[in-house]
């Protein structure tokens, strides 16, 4: 019995060091070395190391969906199988299999440690992650750590699922369409067919983000009700991945975020495609649409369980961080986690839409700005925070005006965002006034001679202003 709880606590030991570097990993993505929440995970990351490996090196190893400390398989606690699973996609992804470190890294400095962490994150960018990767271990001479090489190679094939994600997304709109006719009419609908369409999504998100969000920019004047439900579901789902919840967790959050406008069902359509300023009646109107959405879930054909976790965010969305929106309620203090990330995610998509009757008010940059404007009052800062560096400088989707006389659409950002420069599609007219997809571009290429970049972005755009459909392109 003793010798069986010794080792529970081994294996402990060797799980929250693996959640501990997954941790470090994704705040030095997020925040400057010297910020506080880095040096609390790099002083984690040092003692977890300290306890494993004693005057021995320590093995790390991730292959064939295992992760292996010292030799011993782990076996995760439910918690922490989302971080076990995302660990596994960065060293797939860099072609790494392994680290073995050395007992001489608890005599370097944090900076050293950091600028290794850095060249992990970076390493994904590059066509070849593992020849980068051991060409700058080489250069830079880190001795306290070996590189193992996966002899298998990082699945890069994003082709199929590009179709895949854009499949999803189709379903999932014809499937709100239909759960708000059905219940618009009165009658039973159930949420079988959304649930497996979304658990679909969240997968496709593990596998690549960029594709997800490319999904999101899809724009459709007159279905704009349910292609925002889809592009809040997709955004909120995202951000949902990049703070570690659970893939159940990224379920129920993105069914959510499909059904947090439900209940403008019993709004009229004369008073939501009404271009000129409502009325103080008609206004009422619309702020009970959450507390309807309330009523139109529990309406659903599903169990008590699953509307339980998908009501209460939708009745939040609008209400604020600072509880200062709409509806006013006393029996909510705090909003809870999804509510907070639906006003994000909402907020986003509805002032970076083009609907019947405008255009869009924000171009996606400027759509970021305004949500950090807020942050902390109208938004949860740290959680804004996380979908600005998510969504980039220039998110996924927008048109850039390039210092070459380009035109192209932001494709994606091979490391995760943050404040890098993208990759963009570049966008070729023909002689018939249509536009076709042209080269894909980096624009962090440079120009060998002047030591600066090849191109430079001019000014950025809402893609639908010139008719142009991002999510066709990219």
């Amino acid at each position: 019995m003793n010798s069986q709880i010794a080792k529970d606590r081994i294996t402990e030991v060797e799980e929250n060091f693996i959640v501990v570097f997954y941790r470090l990993i994704q705040s030095i993505k997020l925040y400057q070395h010297n910020s506080q929440i880095v040096k609390e995970y790099t002083a984690q990351f040092i003692a977890g190391l300290k306890k494993l490996i004693g005057d021995e090196e320590c093995t790390l190893l991730f292959s064939k969906g295992l992760i292996c400390v010292q030799g011993e398989k782990l076996t995760f606690r439910r918690e922490n199988l989302a971080v076990f699973q995302r660990m596994l996609s960065i060293f797939e992804d860099r072609g790494l299999e392994g680290l073995i470190f050395h007992p001489g890294i608890m005599d370097i400095s944090s900076d050293e440690l950091l600028a290794f962490f850095n060249l992990l994150i970076e390493a994904e960018k590059y066509d070849n992650p593992w020849e980068w990767l051991e060409q700058q271990h080489k250069t830079r001479k880190y001795p306290w750590v070996d590189l193992k090489q996966s002899l298998e190679k990082p699945k890069r094939e994003t082709g199929d699922l590009r179709n895949k994600t854009r499949t999803a997304y189709w379903q999932a709109n014809a499937s709100v369409k239909e759960v708000t006719q059905k219940l618009s009419l009165n009658n039973k609908a159930g949420v079988r067919k959304i649930k497996r369409i979304m658990q679909n999504m969240v997968e496709y998100a593990f596998v690549d983000e960029s594709i997800l969000l490319g999904a999101s920019t899809i724009r459709e004047h007159d279905d704009y009700t349910y292609t925002h439900s889809v592009n809040v579901a997709i955004l909120s789902l995202c951000l949902g991945n990049r703070i570690g919840l659970s893939r159940n967790a990224l379920t129920y959050l993105s069914i959510c975020a499909l059904f947090h406008d439900l209940g403008k069902i019993e709004v009229s359509q004369e008073i939501l495609n009404k271009s000129t300023r409502l009325n103080h009646e008609e206004w009422e109107e619309i702020r009970n649409h959450p507390l309807s959405s309330v009523r139109q879930i529990l309406m659903l054909r599903a169990s008590h369980a699953l509307k339980s976790r998908i009501m209460l965010a939708p009745f939040e969305h609008h209400l604020g961080y600072d509880l200062s929106g709409y509806p006013k309620t006393q029996f909510i203090n705090t909003v809870s986690l999804f509510g907070r990330i639906l006003q994000i995610t909402d907020v986003y998509d509805a002032i970076t839409s083009p609907r019947a009757y405008h255009k869009a008010t924000y171009s996606p940059p400027e759509a970021l700005k305004h949500l950090m404007a807020g942050a902390g009052k109208e938004f949860d800062f740290t959680l804004t925070k996380v979908f600005v560096s998510m969504m980039g400088r220039y998110p996924v989707g927008t048109l850039l005006q390039l210092d070459t006389g380009e035109l192209g659409l932001v494709m994606d950002y091979p490391d995760n965002g943050g404040n890098s420069l993208p990759r963009v599609v570049l966008l070729v007219e023909e002689n018939d006034g249509t536009v076709k997809r042209g080269e894909v571009i980096d624009l962090t290429e440079k120009d060998a001679e002047k030591d600066s970049y090849k191109r430079r972005v001019l000014g950025c755009f809402q893609p639908e202003v010139y008719g142009i459909q991002a999510a066709d392109f990219i």
